[in-house]
């Protein structure tokens, strides 16, 4: 039995580092970038507001954001709070 919980430890432990290390985001960077491209906020900044953002988002509903293809009046809601409650809690990291 304990042979079992180990091979399972094991398991799990290799899905952790191919998760965190090659299953990153593929949004979180141009998301960053887009927010310095306005020039009102530091890098700093903007680091913290795509973190929040993802942690609201997947990068598939993070990549329609930045299209400004969301047309769901609800969902376009939902995103405008969690960007304003974003800026405001990321105006000093």
């Amino acid at each position: 039995m304990g042979k079992v919980f180990l091979w399972i430890a094991a398991v799990l432990l290799v899905v952790f580092t191919v998760k965190t290390q090659y299953l990153t985001s593929k949004t979180w960077e141009p998301f960053k970038q887009g927010c310095m491209a306005g020039g009102t906020a530091t890098e700093e900044q903007c680091s913290c507001l795509s973190n929040y953002v993802h942690k609201h988002f997947s990068d598939n509903e993070v990549e329609q954001i930045m299209k400004g293809t969301i047309t769901d009046p609800a969902m376009q809601q939902k995103v405008e709070g969690i960007v304003r409650v974003g800026s405001r809690e990321c105006k000093n990291p």
